[in-house]
């Protein structure tokens, strides 16, 4: 198949400079510390009636650091557990998506651990979001308070998810030593986001993160929400006089600017025919990872399921939680 990116021999070596500002930990620092002090209001309800008998179906909702209810899914392998025994896996799911449907966590109570999918909020599920912006924007997530990193959108969701860490080192029966982190699309980019930010997944599991290098998304996208910002200045800013804002705003948020920070061991999947996240903006989170890292490169693929992949994580989690 034609290239949809740089060759592959470049990719293997795109490395771009990193554009956090020289606040970028204090920022994230300052926002987990308020976070910290808002309690997680944590509410557990048992699915009675489902019809898988092995595993145990909970019905989670927690409190956001400004109040929004974030609801997910969180599963167990069916019974007694002692105190500190099931590893745990994260999920975060892709643009526009929802917690999912809980048979989609079986294989992970399956192997023996627990898991948690949560809502991003706002977007396709049934959490709502109180939170508040100083101007309109495009239709979607991606420009909501784009001029200021500390109204952006995607800052509340990065604290939720990790409040998602939060949640599952409260239940009494996780190892909060043996923490997983994955997603695909905006779902890898959240895992990115929860490993640079918090140190206690010990495994992140990116495939074709979303949210990285956004210049460069933004500039050689063809497809994808990448278009929300393109839109956004047309609409706003049709002379770009903001567009230094702008990605200011957007490096506080940036994968590659996250991955610098993760110490957790990666394995990240990348498809080469992706329009939606181009393979050079994952490569450019890829090789700023600051801990041991893997890449499985599919050329052949898109943005679309890649259920082998799966085999792969099952295999990585097997090996390393």
């Amino acid at each position: 198949m034609p290239n949809v990116d740089m060759p592959l021999s470049q990719l293997q070596d795109y490395k771009p400079e990193l554009t956090n500002e020289t606040d970028f930990d204090l920022f994230w620092d300052n926002a987990k510390a308020l976070s910290n002090q808002k309690p997680l209001h944590a509410q557990v309800n048992l699915v009675q009636d489902y019809p898988l008998k092995s595993i145990s179906i909970y019905d989670v909702v927690y409190d956001g650091a400004d109040g929004t209810p974030i609801h997910g899914w969180y599963v167990t392998p069916k019974g007694e557990h002692q105190p500190g025994s099931l590893p745990v896996l994260v999920k975060y799911h892709g643009y526009s998506g929802n917690r999912g449907y809980p048979n989609e966590l079986l294989q992970w109570a399956s192997m023996g651990m627990a898991a948690l999918a949560i809502d991003v909020r706002g977007q396709g599920g049934v959490t709502p979001d109180r939170a508040e912006y100083p101007q309109g924007g495009i239709p979607g997530w991606m420009t909501l308070g784009i001029l200021d990193p500390a109204s952006y959108y995607y800052k509340q969701v990065y604290l939720d998810c990790i409040r998602a860490l939060d949640f599952v080192c409260s239940r009494e029966e996780v190892d909060a030593s043996r923490i997983a982190v994955y997603g695909g699309s905006q779902g890898g980019g959240l895992a990115l986001a929860a490993a640079g930010l918090d140190s206690r997944p010990k495994l992140a599991l990116p495939v074709f993160p979303f949210l990285c290098h956004f210049r460069r998304s933004v500039e050689i996208h063809a497809s994808g929400p990448y278009v929300e910002i393109k839109n956004w200045f047309r609409r706003y800013d049709p002379e770009h006089r903001q567009e230094e804002q702008v990605y200011r705003t957007l490096s506080y948020f940036d994968g590659m600017n996250m991955a610098s920070r993760i110490k957790a061991r990666t394995l990240m999947a990348i498809t080469l025919q992706d329009i939606t996240c181009p393979p050079s903006t994952c490569f450019a989170a890829y090789n700023h990872l600051a801990g041991p890292k893997e890449v499985r490169l599919y050329h052949d693929y898109g943005h679309e399921g890649l259920p082998f992949h799966e085999e792969a994580m099952m295999r990585f989690i097997e090996a390393y939680l």
